[in-house]
């Protein structure tokens, strides 16, 4: 493959999630990513951690032998690398800030939400490395308009160092389907009303309030309606917390590569994305882009990205107002319920290739930056 000609030689992408066979959807919007800039020939290399578990002593395990692969990378290429693309401020960011004291390598990192919603929240001594991340950077991209803010005021950042940019969805992969031919490869029902959820089956992910919703749902409507979730369920004590709600009209699957993950949003007659917190909601970009309807609560990223009529807004923690529009859904026309000018719009704005060109543009002028210095 002919490599971009020009200042930049290698990108050095380092991000503590990243999928691999046995997890598939952990961090897949980095390598998505990483993949759409091989195919504008960049020479993106990585040093990735692909090991969602948890817990004190494979923690530190694990994001020792990151660590470790990180640093050889970074020995190994040093004179090639143009610079690092830290994911996650903290602890993605940290391998960053210390090639740069260490090679003089320049890095940009891209803030997805958690990062400094609560990694950076948990303490003192991680605040204090976000805020240094943040600052010794070249640039900042953050997910969504409400991340920014938040990074340019709680941490003094100039806002001009900061490009609200999210990770894009692939149309390509994620466009409308027939409903009832997807229905028929799944196995599913031509006649019930699927709600869908995409997602860690977590409590942040607004998981109890959709379940005590959809038991309401079916009490109040007496219709044949199904809830599929989709997504890791690492979280045993939680699962266990959430049983006495899980029925037969409750579905629960595992996580799926995105060519199969599609079929599930173009089965589905609506998507609900009830977070606490959420720094920009792909997921939900991604539901839209299938041509399916979204429920999402109005936080962080999801009001930008649904704010003009692209989808349907609800407090969140409120299984009262998700119940109501969740009904509403089940009640209103799918031409009525998902407004089709406003999906292309915001479609359009979040497209892969238009994101990747920002992220390139990025890139270039981070390096030249660095080759004036």
């Amino acid at each position: 493959m002919k490599r971009r000609e020009g200042l930049m030689k290698k990108i050095f992408v380092i991000s503590n999630m990243y999928p691999s066979s046995k997890h598939l959807s952990f961090g897949i919007f980095v390598k998505n990513q990483v993949e759409a800039l091989r195919n504008e020939d960049l020479d993106v290399i990585v040093a990735v951690n692909q090991d969602p578990e948890t817990g004190r002593k494979k923690t530190i395990v694990k994001y020792c032998k990151w660590g470790v692969n990180i640093i050889k990378k970074a020995i190994k290429y040093r004179k090639q690398i143009s610079l690092t693309h830290a994911h996650y401020v903290f602890p993605s960011g940290m391998f960053s800030l210390l090639l740069k004291k260490i090679f003089h390598i320049p890095y940009i990192v891209t803030a997805h939400g958690g990062d400094i919603e609560r990694m950076a929240k948990k303490n003192a001594k991680i605040r204090q490395w976000t805020e240094s991340i943040l600052k010794e950077s070249s640039a900042i991209i953050a997910v969504g308009p409400v991340l920014a803010k938040q990074i340019e005021e709680e941490y003094k950042i100039p806002r001009d160092k900061i490009t609200v940019c999210s990770m894009g969805v692939d149309r390509e992969v994620f466009q409308p389907g027939n409903l009832s031919l997807v229905r028929g490869q799944l196995g599913l029902d031509q006649h019930d009303f699927i709600y869908l959820f995409v997602g860690n089956v977590i409590k942040q992910k607004g998981i109890e309030e959709l379940l005590q919703a959809f038991q309401q749902v079916k009490k109040r409507t007496g219709k044949s309606v199904k809830l599929v979730l989709i997504g890791s369920r690492r979280d045993g004590n939680f699962i266990h917390q959430i049983q006495p709600y899980i029925d037969d009209t409750v579905v629960l699957v595992d996580p799926l590569e995105q060519k199969e993950l599609v079929k599930w949003f173009q089965a589905s007659n609506v998507f609900v994305l009830p977070s606490h917190i959420e720094g920009f909601g792909l997921v939900a970009l991604e539901a839209i882009a299938s041509g399916t309807p979204v429920i999402a609560s109005s936080v962080g990223g999801l009001v930008s990205l649904l704010e003009n009529g692209t989808g349907h807004l609800v407090e969140a923690k409120n299984p009262g107002a998700l119940t109501d529009e969740m009904i509403r859904a089940l009640h209103t026309p799918k031409e009525q319920y998902y407004n089709e000018e406003a999906a292309k719009e915001i479609l359009h704005l979040h497209d892969v290739k238009e994101i990747t060109k920002t992220v390139i543009n990025l890139y270039e002028s981070t390096v030249k930056g660095g080759s004036n210095s």
